[in-house]
């Protein structure tokens, strides 16, 4: 075999390397709930729901983030609630192994007459 050949064979082999490592790291679903006006929501309640899967579920932290790591390829859901506030569903958005998706949630103050809304984000990685 020809140094040429087994250089090409040696590229090739490490981008099926690295594909597989990013397609076993799994993929996540992350994004920040803030209030109508634009401040976060820190111990807001999120649930994240799978077709054929358990739900998961977390608060968020003091910045109003949460994060789901370690996620196989599916059509993902998330929910938002919090006491005082109209809750909200996002519909589901797919996700591959080995990327991001984000969602950015805004809950309105419970009969306050504005609807909490739900804006799936860009994709960092994608």
């Amino acid at each position: 075999m020809s140094s040429r050949c087994r250089s090409f064979s040696l590229v090739l082999a490490l981008l099926a390397a690295t594909a597989g490592a990013a397609f076993a790291a799994g993929g996540a679903v992350e994004g920040q709930v803030q209030d109508a006006q634009g401040k976060p929501l820190p111990g807001a309640a999120i649930t994240l729901l799978a077709a054929g899967k358990a739900a998961q579920s977390q608060t968020t932290d003091a910045q109003g983030n949460f994060h789901f790591d370690g996620l196989t390829s599916g059509v993902y859901a998330v929910t938002a609630a919090m006491a005082g506030y109209a809750p909200v569903a996002c519909p589901g958005g797919r996700l591959l192994s080995g990327l991001t998706r984000r969602f950015e949630l805004k809950l309105a103050a419970a009969g306050g007459g504005t609807v909490s809304s739900c804006v799936p984000a860009t994709e960092p990685g994608s």
